[in-house]
């Protein structure tokens, strides 16, 4: 699959980080560069459905006059500067929780590299082979990192989409310009150095905003090193560096993810989650649940005397909102987001749209809502068969209905179909593009076997207002 990089010094994972990605030859076979395909595509979808978002609106007016204009805001008219564009993109990307993720680094990978790797391509010819090496580049440095520092880093409070996928993004930026090894290290370091972003910030326009500065690091860290600018080799391994202040002080543990690096491609090891419904996806077991029981035709709404929801207490702290006021409460809020599917059999953009929150039936339903946050057996993973999420459901007549998921639908081991995601991207496309079904048929076609083509960029203005 891909050429290992030479020995490195084990001490050093940062050198070794930057090696990889600077002088591995990528030969991804046709599963992985199809799956690379689909993450492009839906991210995309997510751009032009996040770009009419209120906080994609008020940051693109902080940022849409800068010049030179040669990156594109996908969904708007805007050009503007790389790293802000990049940081606009992933906005974008973010405001509807809608864009993938992966789960031994916790990050939404998809949004903060492309839309880092596309704004960066914008002034200049790209292939899609450069796209995509760029992609895995930056995939294998935050899911290594992911393996080496979490959960620890994530339940101490690191958004780690804001945190690892600034690196990443500047490891993807770094391969994309053929910065060398030396360069390429000197880019994570200094990225390392702008990778902050907390969890407290969920439920509000922060957020989506530390996606955007992820990606617009990717941009800034590389052009400083291709400049000559230095940063330390071992910030990430110091006593006083990344892994020990944001994770914890197991260097097995460390030096043991990066003996991965020039394996398997993390990628294919770890695989994508792909969303089926814009929420955050520590949402997604409890609504599969919901869905399941309204499907089955037992549950009726109006019948509800209480509803239970059981997770592991990781995923409980990250969506702590009840009863929400607004769209990014309502984003991070099980009590509503398992109300809705529970009378719609969905969760969808619309809800979040017409403020469903506020309707009288669905507020009634939360206030039968209780949480109940459970230690996982297997706290090491983000998903096990050990630790299921469980919604119970108690009906009037004193009958309880439940329903447990182990794996949300979209992830590798359940996975949804190629042609609900494409019919994903659609509706997504069609929130942010005025263009006519034929013609998106036709731009889609083109994603779909971007890897081929000499002009990734190309494929993707069609989909520019």
């Amino acid at each position: 699959m891909i050429s290992p990089a030479p020995p490195l010094p084990p001490e050093l994972s940062l050198t070794r980080l930057a090696s990889f990605c600077a002088e591995t030859t990528f030969k991804p076979d046709e599963a992985l560069i199809s799956l690379i395909g689909m993450a492009l595509i839906d991210t995309v979808g997510c751009f032009l459905s996040g770009a009419n978002q209120q906080v994609s609106i008020m940051a693109q007016k902080a940022f849409s006059d800068l010049g030179p204009a040669t990156a594109p805001v996908f969904g708007t008219t805007i050009r503007t500067e790389p790293s802000k564009a990049a940081l606009l993109n992933a906005v974008a990307g973010h405001a509807v929780e809608f864009d993938d993720w992966e789960m031994v680094g916790n990050t939404h990978p998809s949004n903060v590299l492309f839309a880092s790797i596309l704004a960066a391509a914008g002034d200049r010819p790209v292939s899609g082979k450069a796209v995509m090496d760029a992609y895995l580049a930056g995939f294998e440095v935050i899911a290594r990192l992911g393996e080496a520092i979490n959960f620890e880093h994530y339940d101490q409070g690191w958004h780690a989409t804001g945190t690892l996928g600034a690196i990443g993004a500047a490891a993807s930026i770094s391969r994309l310009w053929g910065l060398n090894a030396e360069q390429t290290a000197n880019a994570l370091s200094i990225a390392t150095s702008r990778a902050i972003a907390l969890t407290s910030q969920f439920g509000s326009d922060t957020k989506p905003l530390q996606a955007g500065f992820a990606a617009e690091t990717g941009i800034v860290a590389a052009r400083l090193a291709a400049q000559g600018l230095t940063g330390q080799p071992d910030i990430l391994d110091a006593p006083k560096g990344f892994f020990a202040l944001t994770g914890h002080r197991d260097t097995a543990r460390h030096a043991a993810a990066m003996e991965k690096l020039g394996t398997m491609p993390a990628l294919e090891e770890h695989g994508l989650v792909f969303k089926l419904y814009p929420s955050c996806g520590y949402s997604h077991r409890l609504i599969d649940c919901a869905v399941e029981l309204f499907n089955g035709g037992t549950v009726n709404p109006d019948d509800i005397e209480k509803i239970t929801l059981h997770l592991p207490t990781l995923h409980a702290a990250v969506v702590p909102f009840i009863q929400p006021e607004n769209r990014p409460q309502a984003l991070f809020s099980l009590p509503f987001c398992v109300s809705v599917a529970l009378t719609s059999g969905d969760v969808m953009l619309a809800d979040f749209d017409s403020e469903r929150w506020r309707d009288p039936a669905i507020r009634a339903l939360i206030g039968k809502t209780e949480i109940v946050p459970f230690k996982p057996q297997r706290p090491e993973l983000n998903y096990a068969p050990q630790d299921p999420d469980r919604l119970d459901v108690l009906l009037g007549d004193g009958t309880t209905h439940t329903a447990t998921v182990v794996y949300p639908k979209g992830s590798p081991p359940n996975p949804a179909s190629e042609q609900r995601l494409i019919e994903k991207f659609k509706q997504n496309a069609a929130l942010g593009s005025r263009l006519q079904e034929p013609e998106m048929t036709e731009a889609l076609g083109r994603l779909l076997t971007w890897p081929s083509a000499d002009d990734v960029i190309g494929c993707l203005i069609a989909f520019h207002k």
